[in-house]
């Protein structure tokens, strides 16, 4: 859903300054776009926000392969849904630094974890 996670991107860059949060977003438009591993050399995440629906695999597939780094590890990872009858929890049971939310909350959850 690129309009809503622009929107969702604008919404965070006003909250930002308010808190002295210097906040840099990287995106990728769909798991093909996502090369985490060559991302995480360009920039030192703080965290990373997956989206359950992505192309051509779902995000918890994603998530498997990034906790597969040893160096990607410590990385939170919030991980969401808009369709909230997707058990988020069962999909990436065991995998650890993972939060999971639904759409409609996720900018209160980023806003409770770093503001």
């Amino acid at each position: 859903m690129e309009a809503w996670a622009k929107s969702a991107q604008k919404n965070l860059e006003l909250i930002a300054p308010k808190y002295e949060v210097e906040l840099r977003i990287v995106t990728a438009i769909n798991g093909e776009d996502m090369d985490i591993e060559q991302k995480a050399m360009q920039f030192d995440f703080d965290c990373i926000f997956m989206d359950y629906h992505m192309e051509p695999k779902n995000g918890d597939k994603y998530i498997a392969e990034i906790r597969r780094h040893e160096h990607l590890e410590h990385i939170p990872i919030i991980f969401y849904s808009q369709d909230n009858s997707t058990d988020l929890d069962s999909l990436i049971e065991g995998v650890s630094n993972i939060t999971t939310v639904y759409r409609p909350n996720l900018e209160d959850k980023i806003k409770e974890m770093f503001f």
